[in-house]
């Protein structure tokens, strides 16, 4: 299992969360609130950053996230990712009629900022 690194930004409310070591990535604005990276040569998750956090966590309501629709071409692989370890740990993704939305699971964020 690759390690995780999460830094909080308390100044710009901003979580950081990377998985594993640094790499070369692409990222995907899922929302104006939530940009998932990507490593296009294994296309496996290497980070999340979370805008407004502190706000985020403390609503506890699901995040619309519209950008998925905006990579129609990749959407399958975009809602594997989303839905499988490391990124299931931090965020449940569920679609529906509404679209797909996101909610922070945050006992494993909240912990990890305070720690």
């Amino acid at each position: 299992m690759r390690a995780t690194r999460i830094t909080y930004d308390p100044d710009g409310d901003i979580l950081y969360v990377t998985f594993g070591q640094p790499a070369a990535s692409t990222g995907y604005q899922l929302s104006d609130q939530i940009l998932l990276r990507v490593d296009p040569k294994t296309q496996c998750a290497t980070g999340l950053t979370i805008l407004n956090y502190s706000h985020h966590a403390a609503a506890s309501r699901e995040i619309p996230l519209p950008g998925i629709e905006e990579h129609s071409d990749i959407k399958p692989l975009l809602l594997s990712i989303l839905g499988s370890a490391p990124v299931s740990q931090f965020l449940n993704v569920t679609t529906g009629e509404a679209g797909v939305t996101a909610m922070l699971l945050s006992p494993s964020l909240q912990e990890a900022v305070a720690g």
